[in-house]
């Protein structure tokens, strides 16, 4: 599903009698009487043109040009033009001007807007898409559109974001504007569930320019039939021709190389032990990669930024072991993030039919794939009847059915109600929704809810520091932000 970006007909103009009072006449209340409600917007809009050239047209062009035939993200009524108006919105690159100019001045530019917007004749003022949760209401943005396959997201600073297709392509979303970021490897295996994966920033800071790291599938130097989960780093540059990386490191490639195009993993996080956590999915070998430590696949890493090994890392001294491995027995881990908070690192796998799980990793832990699971083949047939085995890890949550868990992050920030702390989101593949899931202080789910009902396969989800939430949706090609709407 996409969401409408605008409907379109001619703004209605009525005429009325009224009594009111003058707007800005020096604080001064002047009545009028009978006065034509017509000539009264046309004042409005008049003002909102003088207005507009003064504080807009320098960024959106003389006499309202943006503004005839444009895509709305925001909301194309009164009220959303208002709002961003005097709130800002610093992705897009509309600043605040609510402590610059006047309620009244602000209502008169959104007028003129609405009549310049009105000269398409298809034009229908709409709200932007609303959603009503259990016990809130929230605003879904649309950031960006048109999209190939998003799949990961982080964020420059909180005004930039950094998003990959799977695809191959990596994008800057700055001032509104999605700007391509140049100098990638050309070594994307780009089939069945491979491609370009997750992107994490790093601010070094030692470093005057950020790190930009990246999953992806790479093929084989040889055979490009064969591929690895493979996880690069690069300085990102900007210059007057935009974004670029001009040199990548390989900080580790997640071999055997193998034919199959499936369970790649694969999520980035920077621990706030400045620790890179790797998440690595066995590549649809269930039987040979999760139960051994003498492979990278199925397994979670744990590498100095540099790519180098820590040497408290469970395994490091562990004859044959990839020294890497934080932990193990894992299935296809596609949800990562570190809890600002307490430091502990979250991960959720895809499960077969039933058995996504959500954990909290401990070092050296075995979780147990396939050895114990709650799902089954897709088939339906069973893959073990055990659940729990000694030296194995229960997981704190598990879905049955599977909802295909993809992406995942925490809720936190002011802008979010006390009800909505520490909750999670959860990105649901295969029924095409969002899942918030409410914790109780052990961790242990105690509600959920669907979200996004129907908008295509959610992807990725990211909050930046001031506890903005982002979504990437398959199939809806898209980039969401979930604005909540705070009743006063």
């Amino acid at each position: 599903m996409r969401y409408p970006l605008v409907l379109l007909i001619p703004v209605g103009i009525v005429s009325a009698s009224l009594t009111f009072f003058a707007p800005r006449d020096n604080g001064v209340k002047v009545v009028s009487t009978s006065v034509n409600f017509y000539d009264f917007e046309l004042e409005k809009s008049q003002n909102g043109e003088q207005l507009y050239a003064m504080w807009c047209a320098d960024c959106h062009g003389a006499n309202g040009r943006d503004f005839i035939q444009r895509k709305w993200k925001l909301g194309s009524q009164q009220d959303d033009i208002q709002r961003i108006i005097s709130n800002g919105y610093a992705l897009l690159g509309m600043p605040a001007y609510g402590d610059v100019l006047d309620p009244n001045d602000i209502e008169d530019i959104a007028t003129f807007l609405l009549d310049k917007a009105s000269e398409s004749p298809q034009f229908q003022s709409a709200p932007p898409q609303l959603i009503q949760a259990s016990d809130l209401k929230l605003r879904a943005n649309v950031i960006a559109d048109g999209l190939a396959t998003p799949w990961g997201m982080d964020f420059l600073n909180d005004s930039t974001l950094i998003f990959t297709e799977r695809e191959g392509n990596l994008w800057a979303i700055e001032a509104g504007v999605k700007l391509p970021i140049r100098g990638l490897p050309e070594d994307f295996h780009v089939k069945g569930q491979g491609g370009l994966l997750d992107v994490m920033v790093w601010n070094d800071p030692e470093a005057s320019t950020p790190w930009i790291y990246l999953t992806y599938s790479k093929s084989h130097p040889e055979d490009d039939k064969r591929s690895a989960t493979a996880v690069i780093r690069g300085t990102l540059n900007r210059s007057d021709e935009g974004f670029s990386v001009p040199h990548w490191q390989t900080l580790m490639v997640a071999t055997p190389y193998a034919k199959t195009h499936r369970h790649y993993g694969s999520r980035l996080a920077m621990g706030l032990d400045t620790m890179l956590y790797v998440t690595c999915g066995e590549r649809g070998m269930r039987d040979v990669h999760p139960q051994t430590l003498e492979t990278y696949p199925g397994k979670i890493h744990r590498l100095h930024p540099d790519g180098s090994v820590p040497s408290d890392n469970p395994f490091v001294n562990s004859p044959n072991a990839i020294p890497s491995i934080w932990s193990w027995g894992h299935r296809n881990p596609q949800g990562l993030f570190i809890h600002p908070e307490t430091g502990a690192v979250w991960t959720h796998e895809h499960g077969p039919k039933g058995g996504d799980e959500i954990n909290i990793l401990k070092k050296g832990a075995n979780y147990g794939w396939p050895e114990i699971t709650f799902g089954r083949n897709y088939s339906g047939t069973i893959i073990t009847r055990d659940t729990a085995k000694i030296g194995m890890e229960q997981p704190l949550h598990y879905w049955l059915p599977s909802i295909g868990a993809c992406g995942m992050e925490v809720v936190l920030g002011e802008k979010w109600p006390l009800q909505w702390q520490n909750n999670l989101l959860v990105g649901s593949l295969s029924f095409e929704y969002l899942e918030r899931l409410a914790l109780d202080d052990s961790g242990r789910v105690i509600n959920r809810e669907k979200l996004l009902k129907g908008i295509g396969r959610v992807r990725d989800i990211a909050r930046n520091s001031r506890g903005d939430i982002f979504v990437a949706v398959e199939g809806a090609a898209s980039i969401l932000h979930l604005e909540p709407i705070i009743e006063d």
